[in-house]
């Protein structure tokens, strides 16, 4: 059929369902509250049978309802959404912080899944899975050199606790493969990637989102910083999705004294409701900074607001994402789910932290991307009066959506990232990595601490080169300029994917972070403040 039948045939139905689904939506929660349908909502579910039982074609109704529920949630904000039955766990997993399976990260390198790290504790690494394997068999099917994307590998080495899975791996420098049958665990996702000591007294932590247990990962990681003596912490939220409110209030709240307000939250059918920080917390007085940039959103923007508006430490990075608005979610029979926003956050100062979406989505996140590009240093901005906010110490913030930092650090717009990005989306560097470990462990194996192997070791160029060679037999043809200037970001790369095959994640950035500008210029702040 095409567009234009489609179009013509199930246009005027699914705007009848718009309404019909989204009055059922809306009995569906009153007749929770005790409250009674209106005589339009029978005129609607009149309708509907209407459909069903005389429209002149046959009609899915389940494809049209689909079809309904996603038009009627793109009319209301950019973030009010619908959730598919087979995307639920997509969605929901990644919050709850475990899901069912191995414990591995890996790769698709080479046709084949390579693993990256067994995570700590889990069944991988408990049966004898190291980093550098690639799984080739899987419960007797061959998934090497084949066609096969992420999620179908998933779902088959996914599975429910207890349950057996036999892995075929290949193992360099081993003739044969080796067999493992792994019992699948409840496996923790992690959402602090690291933490660690900068210095004597300066600690760097780095969160990727808000889920279930970032709190109690949190509260662990500060409390083994403090016992090496952290007096200073530098707070990575840079790339944070956001997630839980009640993660953003209790990270902050460690920052915090006793009666400072952290965020509230509103709408017109929801009150004002206040959050205040309890005064328990473990760093409130000592030196604090945080890193934003144009991906942090939602929580991570709570607690960067929360700092900035009770003076009590600094932002640093680009001006973030700009997501202030709350959902609640619903969830249906059939597995799927409703994600409605019902209110929006405002910091205390009384910014709200949403930018404005009036122009639909698509001009929403077209205004994300120029926002990045445009991201000016502090003495050029032109903000109108009515979004200026003034701290209790008397700093100006800035409304407007998004949090802006108080030292800015632009995007570096005159280096040209095109080979960068394509040698890590293409994994070249990270096989690089696993080829040289595999090719040099014995020389590796002498460095016994990340910090003598950054402190020590230097790739020979010819792997560099090695690198470019192999990036242009895929087709990556960068100009002669751009494998020069490339030449220290793609190798601090290699050299941090080799600490993390060596010593695990957290040598990954305290290396990676090594030729990060806004790590390096925040690391000098803190000292020079000192």
């Amino acid at each position: 059929m095409s567009n234009s039948s489609w179009n013509k045939i199930y246009t005027p139905i699914i705007l009848a369902l718009v309404f019909i689904v989204g009055m059922s939506v809306g009995r569906h929660y009153l007749s929770g509250n005790g409250l009674h349908s209106s005589p339009t909502e029978d005129k609607l579910d009149r309708i509907l049978q209407y459909i069903v039982s005389d429209y002149v074609d046959t009609v899915s109704l389940k494809t049209v309802e689909k079809a309904a529920i996603i038009e009627m949630m793109e009319q209301l904000d950019p973030h009010s959404s619908y959730i598919e039955p087979e995307e639920y766990h997509a969605f929901v997993d990644p919050l709850l912080g475990n899901f069912e399976g191995i414990g591995i990260q890996f790769r698709m390198i080479r046709d084949s899944l390579t693993v990256m790290l067994p995570l700590a504790g889990g069944p991988s690494e408990k049966a004898g899975i190291k980093a550098g394997d690639k799984i080739v068999m899987v419960d007797g099917d061959t998934i090497a050199a084949k066609a096969m994307n992420t999620d179908d590998i998933v779902k088959m080495i996914k599975g429910e606790r207890g349950s057996i899975v036999e892995l075929k791996v290949y193992r360099n420098r081993i003739d044969s493969l080796l067999s493992f049958d792994i019992t699948r665990d409840v496996i923790p996702t992690f959402s602090l990637d690291a933490h660690f000591m900068i210095n004597d007294s300066l600690a760097y932590i780095k969160i990727s989102k808000f889920s279930a247990t970032t709190i109690e990962e949190f509260d662990d990681a500060m409390k083994e910083l403090l016992e090496k003596g952290m007096k200073e912490l530098i707070l990575d939220l840079r790339g944070n999705s956001g997630g839980y409110l009640r993660a953003a209030i209790a990270m902050s709240d460690t920052f915090l004294d006793e009666g400072n307000l952290i965020v509230y939250t509103k709408g017109k059918n929801r009150p004002e409701k206040k959050y205040f920080a309890s005064g328990h917390g473990d760093f409130e007085k000592q030196k604090l900074m945080v890193l934003i940039n144009e991906n942090s959103a939602s929580a991570s923007e709570i607690v960067a607001g929360a700092i900035q508006d009770n003076d009590r430490g600094q932002i640093m990075g680009r001006r973030s994402f700009g997501k202030g608005l709350v959902q609640e979610q619903m969830d249906f029979h059939d597995g799927s789910a409703v994600r409605l926003t019902v209110a929006r956050y405002y910091t205390p100062t009384g910014r709200s932290i949403q930018r404005s979406y009036k122009n639909g989505t698509e001009a929403y996140y077209a205004d994300h991307y120029h926002r990045m590009l445009n991201n000016k240093e502090n003495d050029s901005i032109v903000i109108p009066d009515s979004l200026i906010y003034t701290t209790p110490k008397g700093k100006t913030v800035y409304g407007g959506g998004g949090i802006m930092p108080d030292v800015i650090l632009p995007l570096d717009t005159s280096f040209n990232y095109y080979l960068y990005n394509r040698l890590i989306r293409s994994s070249i560097i990270s096989e690089k990595a696993i080829d040289y470990a595999n090719l040099w462990y014995k020389k590796l194996e002498t460095y016994h601490t990340v910090q003598e192997f950054y402190k020590n070791f230097n790739a020979n160029s010819s792997v560099y080169m090695q690198i470019i060679k192999k990036a242009k037999e895929l087709d990556i043809k960068p100009k002669k300029k751009e494998i020069e200037d490339s030449k220290v970001l793609v190798m601090g790369l290699f050299k941090a994917e080799l600490a993390r095959l060596l010593f695990g994640e957290n040598a990954y950035y305290y290396v990676y972070l090594q030729e990060d500008k806004i790590f390096k210029k925040a690391v000098v702040l803190m000292e020079e403040e000192e």
